[in-house]
């Protein structure tokens, strides 16, 4: 039976369920478990409807598993704001508990609801099953995701049998139903680095549920041995998550782009591995400088940077590598016997490299090349093999798990790094692993090192909500050490192998990052086939001009775009039909790029961030893009104000209007009335995309009156917008320019 419980009364802490209701909706909060869990919703009723999104189930239950917070109390803000605080969660199937304090505020706003979620460990908590925001489905019959990029990056059948699907990168979800009444959810989650969504849509009696994945967990891949991969969170670490749920037909979703500098899908090579070429192909310490240089393998990488000037790759270091051609080349320091990291081979960089070799290495990372500030060094682990008896068989280092043996790995391959002569900050960032796998002693010595950025797998085998994966795989891991993020190879590059291109177009067409590799002198067939290094540049090519604001990213600058939007939190989001505002707190340095999706023939007419202008794009979709200016942690705000039709005004008396002829040749002047005398003005046109057109300004006289030349000589024909303020007023208009 629903517990509607008492209604709030600000200022009050309550320990029983609490009612919140605006004209347009109503929510239940329960602050102890109720068949929801504590700090859930019992109710969430669409008044003009009467639809209970709740539905009776988990709206807002936040779970580890068995562990769900324990009984909590609720604090009414306002009317229309409550937070539900617990001091930690329980196994509610018996008495563990663990220092993880919750705190959720719901805030009503308009046909809607507002919800922050807090995550505070209290002390260290090891997060053996994924922490998740649970949200009922049972009141909806579809589910479309939806990006920067896309109106529909996959869509849901919520009430078909399906399995569960993971989702990384969306930062809308659009539920739809026709039963009882024809309703519409927009739901935001307007950060995609803080977390993944996971839907399950198991069958028709069991209802599918929208999860927001907080920490996550992996299973090792292939034939990694060990514990799940998962996180360790320190005391005193806190996470908060925004999401926006409403039923109101002007909301326009405000969110981070899942790329920056503007980009609507960006791409990362990572190649393993230098040394690029084996002695049974050639000399070990060959190199070249230019295109045109003696080894060919280098050479060919150098001329596809040259062809394309934007591209960036990460070029991958295996300090020590012990594989089936040098494993009989290969001893241990004296007393290290049984601890693999301490043996050594012939193709050992930091002491059997030529010096010439070295200092090519040095000048990489020092951009001392035309085209190296194009070139990262990173990481392919130490050695490549797991043990002495690996190579012989199995070829990839950390599948085994050994937390002591993986550490002194890492240290070994700091110290390796240092005596080449190298910077481990530089170079020990970003790491793919041996056969893109890892167990969880690798992953956790990989933090430990100072990496932020991993490759997470190859998963286009995997099985997703009833098809192969063809997207990108983020994933977040922390210790009390640091956090890593990762994402997945997309595509394989190495010729033999010719992977489907589709691997890489299906990511690219959903606005995503395809992370991208391969081996040089396999990608290159050892510079022997022309047609090798003719796929991977029309490969390239295809990248560049076949996809719309594209982008190459090195793999640690993705990382960083992700680890700094992390640290941003919405706080508030308010629409209006004539605009938006929104209150959010972090730093952005990266080029981090806010997207909103205007409603159906909105013109834009200001952007303003922390009060100041801020330009912006409108694309096709009537998606507005801004990218952010560098902008220091704390609070921030950004308004924005457009108009549906583009002829109203604000403030504007009954006698006062301004006209101009429609369509118009030649010279276009505007008249007005009805002005405040002796007044400054100001008349902007602007194009549909938003750009401001043309300026003019002045001071109104005795009369109210204007006219003037708008200045259109040099615009293309089209449709434009007028917006003229004198004093506290606005006029609008709109007309057909066809040229001069």
């Amino acid at each position: 039976m629903l517990i509607l419980g008492s209604y709030s009364v600000p200022g009050i802490a309550r320990s029983g369920p609490v009612t919140l209701e605006n004209a347009h909706v109503r929510i239940v909060i329960t602050p102890d478990l109720q068949l929801v869990r504590p700090g859930s919703l019992l109710e969430f009723t669409d008044l003009a409807t009467g639809t209970d999104m709740a539905a009776g189930g988990q709206f807002g239950g936040i779970q580890s598993d068995v562990f769900i917070p324990s009984t909590g109390t609720i604090t009414c803000l306002s009317d229309t704001e409550a937070v539900f605080q617990s001091p930690f969660m329980y196994d509610h199937t018996g008495s563990e508990t663990i220092p993880v304090e919750t705190t959720i505020l719901y805030r009503l706003a308009g046909r809607g609801l507002e919800m922050v979620f807090t995550v505070e460990t209290t002390g260290e908590t090891e997060f053996l099953h994924p922490l998740e925001v649970d949200f009922h489905m049972k009141a909806w019959e579809t589910a479309t995701f939806m990006n920067q990029t896309t109106e529909c990056d996959r869509q849901f059948d919520l009430q078909a049998e399906q399995g569960p699907a993971r989702v990384s990168g969306d930062q809308v979800v659009l539920l739809h139903t026709e039963q009882p009444y024809p309703l519409s959810a927009k739901v935001l989650f307007p950060n995609p680095s803080k977390a993944n969504l996971v839907i399950t849509a198991h069958s028709p009696t069991v209802p599918a549920y929208l999860s927001l994945r907080l920490f996550d967990v992996d299973q090792p891949r292939e034939n990694c041995l060990g514990p799940d991969l998962h996180s360790v969170i320190p005391a005193g670490d806190s996470s908060s998550y925004y999401v926006g749920f409403s039923l109101e037909e002007n909301a326009a979703p405000v969110f981070i782009s899942d790329h920056p500098h503007g980009y609507e899908r960006t791409a990362s090579w990572m190649l393993d591995e230098i040394p690029m070429i084996h002695p049974d192909a050639g000399y070990i310490w060959s190199f070249s400088e230019t295109s045109s240089g003696p080894e060919i393998l280098s050479a060919q990488l150098i001329q596809l940077l040259e062809e394309h000037p934007e591209m960036k790759m990460n070029w991958l270091v295996l300090p020590d590598g012990i594989l089936t051609p040098n494993r009989d080349s290969v001893w241990f320091e004296p007393g290290w016997e049984d601890s693999w990291s301490h043996w050594h081979c012939t193709w050992r960089i930091s002491t059997e490299a030529t010096p010439e070799f070295r200092q090519w290495l040095l000048n990489i990372q020092e951009d001392a090349y035309t085209w190296a500030d194009r070139v990262n060094l990173g990481s392919h682990g130490y050695h490549h093999t797991p043990n002495p008896d690996s190579s012989f068989g199995e070829f990839h280092e950390f599948i085994t798990y050994e937390p002591e043996e993986h550490f002194e790995r890492f240290a070994m391959l700091n110290s390796d790094i240092c005596d080449m002569g190298l910077d481990p900050g530089k170079v020990c960032r970003a790491i793919r692993y041996a056969g893109h796998r890892t167990s969880l002693s690798g992953l956790w010595a990989t933090i430990s090192a100072g990496f932020d950025f991993y490759c997470n797998g190859i998963r286009w085998w995997d099985w997703n909500a009833g098809e192969y994966f063809r997207d990108t795989y983020i994933s977040k891991f922390q210790t009390p050490e640091g956090r890593i993020w990762g994402t997945n190879t997309v595509w394989w590059a190495d010729y033999q192998s010719m992977y489907p291109y589709e691997y890489l177009s299906s990511v690219m067409t959903r606005g995503k990052h395809g992370l991208l590799g391969g081996h040089p002198g396999q990608m290159l067939a050892m510079g022997l086939v022309p047609e090798a290094y003719q796929r991977l540049d029309s490969v390239c090519t295809s990248l560049e001009t076949d996809y719309q604001h594209f982008g190459w990213l090195f793999p640690i600058e993705y990382g960083d775009f992700l680890e700094e939007c992390y640290g941003m939190l919405w706080e508030n989001v308010e629409y209006s039909p004539g605009g938006l505002s929104l209150s959010f707190n972090g730093a952005a340095t990266l080029g981090e790029t806010l997207v909103i999706f205007l409603p159906e023939d909105a013109v834009v007419y200001q952007l303003l961030l922390d009060g100041q202008p801020l330009d912006w794009e409108v694309r096709e979709g009537e998606r507005l893009f801004a990218v952010l200016p560098s902008i220091s942690a704390g609070q921030h705000s950004l308004s924005v104000t457009w108009d549906i039709t583009g002829i109203s005004g604000l403030n504007t008396p009954p006698d006062a209007g301004i006209s101009i002829p429609s369509p118009v040749f030649g010279a276009a002047y505007l008249r007005a009335s009805g002005l405040p005398s002796y007044e400054s003005w100001t008349a902007s046109v602007y194009d549909l995309s938003g750009r401001t057109v043309t300026e003019s300004g002045g001071i109104t006289g005795n009369s109210g009156s204007l006219e003037f030349c708008l200045g259109m000589d040099t615009e293309p024909r089209g449709l434009y917008l007028v917006r003229l303020v004198a004093g506290g007023m606005e006029l609008r208009s709109r007309f057909v320019y066809l040229g001069g």
